[in-house]
């Protein structure tokens, strides 16, 4: 990968440990380019504290600038400055853009229909089939999704996005060599294979610190043309993405649920106060004026036979969420047979368990 003398400049500050971003500009401010940060040795530059000046005059010589390129060439790892074309014009109209972006995999990510989806780690059965299903329709349109490779939601988001046959961008808050968390090594590789990309702000060999992930989160918001919040509870990270969102006048969506249920709060709140309601990716789409609904008259449901014991079972289950108690009163079918039915229609996706042994009809299946 080749890089102009000015953009190599612009990689080797970036690279200095304690030159983040605000450091960065500040730096630009007064030397006008970063080359002359090289060539100053230190001599005005004790505005940076002593550990900071430290590391920079550590990384003011031949070996360091070579072995940083040799390393990003070994890992296939790109660097972005706001110096390339290829740097997304999304991120220059943010707060602090990021000086450089390190990327794996594709690094074309101006990307012309773009959602952010965001939530909890801890997230819900629901919330996760909301995550997988919404951004399955939305890649299915052409539209790429960008999330954090986190646990829960973050998760669900990329897999449906890769099952929906689309591209996903995962921002980390560590170097793009660290799979955090390890358990996400599978998909980390499904979203290169897929043409997909990892990107950070941070250097190769970083690990994914906590105090990283509050600001990658402008990142993803920034490269999106809205954000969707799944499930958060009132103090969940992902509201950080949301604020993000709407400093930078991003379309904010949420999926609603119950308001007795504690990671929907922060959704709930957020359509409270205008954000808009997202029952499926369709309401994404339409509202966003990036594909129009399928007519109801030209999706074909497939029936669902039932027969009288399952229909018992079944039809008190659309009105309303019942306990396994309360159908063993109304349907008056002995236990150990119940039992069986909820089983059988579980697994054939009729009904679903909530938590609590709390029984439910699958939304949209009758």
């Amino acid at each position: 990968m080749e890089y102009t003398e000015q953009q190599q400049y612009w990689i080797w500050l970036s690279s200095v440990e304690g030159i983040g971003c605000k450091r960065f500009y500040q730096l630009l401010t007064a030397f006008e380019e970063p080359r002359a940060v090289w060539e100053d040795g230190g001599e005005h530059l004790g505005f940076l504290g002593e550990k900071t000046l430290a590391n920079l005059k550590q990384a003011r010589n031949e070996r360091y600038f070579y072995q940083l390129f040799a390393r990003l060439e070994r890992l296939g790892v790109r660097a972005i400055t706001r110096l390339h074309e290829e740097y997304p014009a999304e991120l220059t109209q943010i707060c602090d853009p990021p000086a450089v972006i390190y990327v794996k995999g594709n690094p074309d990510l101006q990307r012309e229909r773009a959602m952010a989806v965001v939530g909890s780690r801890r997230c819900t059965r629901e919330g996760r089939q909301a995550a997988r299903e919404f951004t399955r329709t939305l890649a299915e349109n052409g539209v790429s999704i960008v999330s954090g490779l986190a646990r829960g939601i973050d998760t669900c988001a990329h897999e449906g996005c890769l099952e929906g046959g689309g591209h996903t961008i995962a921002v980390l808050g560590s170097g793009v060599d660290q799979v955090y968390p390890p358990e996400n090594t599978g998909l980390y590789q499904r979203i290169l294979d897929s043409g997909g990309a990892i990107i950070s702000e941070y250097l190769p060999g970083t690990p994914p610190l906590a105090g990283n992930f509050p600001a990658r989160n402008r990142i993803i918001s920034g490269l999106s043309q809205g954000v969707l919040l799944v499930e958060a509870a009132a103090r969940s990270g992902a509201m950080i993405t949301v604020r993000y969102a709407a400093d930078q006048g991003k379309e904010i969506f949420a999926v609603p649920g119950s308001v007795y249920a504690p990671q929907s709060e922060s959704p709930n709140l957020l359509i409270r106060d205008g954000a808009g309601v997202a029952l499926s990716g369709w309401d994404i789409l339409e509202a966003m004026r990036w594909s129009d609904r399928p007519k109801p008259d030209s999706v074909v449901k497939p029936e669902i036979e039932l027969d009288e014991e399952e229909r018992i079972v079944v039809e008190p289950l659309k009105d309303e969420e019942l306990s396994y108690e309360e159908l063993v009163e109304r349907t008056r079918i002995p236990p150990a047979r119940l039992n069986s039915l909820l089983t059988t229609l579980e697994l054939r996706g009729i009904i679903k368990q909530n938590p609590g042994k709390m029984y439910r009809v699958y939304p949209g299946v009758f």
